[in-house]
C-alpha cells in the first residue's frame, strides 16, 4: 500500500519529556505510537501521524502528533492504553 512517507520517523525525545521504550505503526504505516518513560517514573505514550493537509502549500508530508497519553504507573497499562488509540485511529482513519 503507497502511503506517500517520504520521512523517516524520528521521536523528538527532549520536546516530548519522556525515553521511548515502545514504538509501534499502524497496518497502514501512517500512524505511529510512542511509549516511554517519564522523568518521574510515571508511563506515558504520545500518537503521531503521517499529515499530508498542507502537500499543496509545502510539497510534501510531515509527521505531525495526533493525541497524547496519560500518566501510567505501569508500561504495560500506557502501552494497551496506546495501543487501543492505534488501533482505533487506524481502523477509522481519524486523527
Amino acid at each position: 500500500m503507497e502511503t506517500g512517507i517520504t520521512e523517516e520517523f524520528e521521536f523528538p525525545e527532549e520536546s516530548e519529556g519522556f525515553k521511548e521504550l515502545v514504538r509501534e505503526f499502524s497496518a497502514c504505516g501512517r500512524i505511529v505510537i510512542v511509549v516511554g518513560v517519564r522523568p518521574d517514573g510515571t508511563f506515558t505514550y504520545s500518537l503521531y501521524f503521517w499529515d499530508m493537509s498542507e502537500y499543496e502549500n509545502i510539497g510534501e508530508g510531515y509527521w505531525a502528533p495526533g493525541s497524547e497519553g496519560g500518566i501510567f504507573s505501569d508500561i504495560d497499562s500506557a502501552t494497551k492504553e496506546a495501543r487501543k488509540m492505534l488501533v482505533t485511529k487506524g481502523i477509522n482513519e481519524k486523527i
